[in-house]
């Protein structure tokens, strides 16, 4: 077999620590008094406010979206390097 059948290796641990893990950052009010999340759930309530509409390129509504979600993003892959790297001996 070229490589193993469970590439992705999936762990939930990896998932909730990640998720966690990434909330309790983001939730501390170090941008102007607010935080990362509490800004990025408030704007998606201001662009939900005139729905049919989209967001503008111009909204601070894409600036939120992308932040958070790359900072989750690099949350999980660096729990799943360390999930698996412990699980595994690598270290």
């Amino acid at each position: 077999m070229c490589f193993e059948r469970d590439w992705l290796r999936k762990d939930l641990n990896v998932i909730g620590f990640g998720l966690i893990g990434w909330l309790a950052p983001s939730s501390i009010p170090a941008i102007g008094g607010k935080s990362l999340s509490g800004l990025f759930f408030e704007s998606i309530g201001t662009e939900l406010a005139h729905f049919p509409t989209p967001p503008p390129l111009t909204s601070q509504f894409w600036l939120w979206l992308v932040t958070w979600h790359l900072g989750l993003f690099i949350c999980l892959t660096f729990g799943q390097i360390g999930f698996k790297g412990r699980i595994e001996e690598y270290f």
